[in-house]
């Protein structure tokens, strides 16, 4: 059975979910957006850090462990680099005895690199010039928790998006429930009408409303007036034939 009800209640919950699905996803997006652009900001800082740890040698640069921070010496901890030189290259402890697939062009990287125990890195590498030597200098870190953290927020996010849509079709239910009051009245007064209690429809309806109820009072008043000329017409009929019967006798 259709239901102009159920119709348009579907449709507009429908567009709302769409509409909201949209916001939550581009708000998501947004704030990761701006997230990356903090991140690449401390990852270069990360790198300028890196490159005042190489202090000259006896046999040219050299690695300060003493200026490194302590999550570069803890093995898997989530920060990780390499620095890669023409003779030589070195690389954080925190690698342990792993090594990762280091993106080739400078800048942060736009894909997550995959990093020991299931990480999943942001990437950032730059280039320099250190004692007449080009280094290239890639820092990495995990981003694994803050992936977790954007899961977490979407089902959130979800949830209540499912609540609002509940709350709102129960709210919608109600408007037009109201709304539809007037058809029920009319019918109420149609039903009135086939009973011979009431001659017009009532006026007062809402401005959708006005037109049909004009169309339906004008066509019950022409009705009205057919069936009184009818009548007339049918009364002279029985006097002409009552006078010609009078004339006969």
């Amino acid at each position: 059975m259709n239901s102009l009800q159920r119709r348009l209640g579907l449709g507009l919950i429908a567009a709302l979910l769409v509409v909201g699905l949209i916001l939550l996803q581009a708000s998501l997006w947004l704030f990761e957006a701006g997230l990356r652009r903090s991140l690449e900001t401390d990852l270069r800082e990360e790198t300028e850090g890196l490159l005042v740890a190489l202090v000259p040698g006896a046999d040219g640069l050299q690695l300060d462990a003493q200026r490194l921070g302590p999550r570069y010496q803890r093995a898997f901890s989530g920060h990780y680099f390499r620095i890669d030189s023409a003779d030589r290259d070195w690389r954080s402890r925190s690698l342990w005895d792993s090594d990762l697939d280091w993106p080739a062009q400078d800048g942060l990287h736009s894909e997550l690199v995959d990093g020991p125990q299931g990480q999943r890195l942001l990437v950032y590498r730059a280039e320099y010039r250190r004692g007449g030597q080009t280094l290239h200098i890639s820092v990495a870190q995990d981003y694994t928790p803050i992936l977790d953290s954007f899961r977490q927020v979407r089902l959130g996010g979800l949830a209540l998006l499912g609540l609002a849509l509940l709350a709102f079709g129960l709210l919608q239910r109600l408007a037009i429930r109201t709304a539809l009051r007037p058809l029920e009245s009319a019918r109420v007064q149609i039903a009135e009408l086939q009973q011979g209690r009431r001659a017009q429809l009532d006026t007062h309806v809402p401005q959708e409303l006005q037109p049909l109820v004009t169309q339906i009072n004008h066509l019950l008043t022409q009705t009205d007036e057919t069936l009184k000329r009818s009548r007339h017409a049918i009364g002279n009929l029985g006097l002409v034939q009552k006078e010609r019967a009078h004339l006969q006798v």
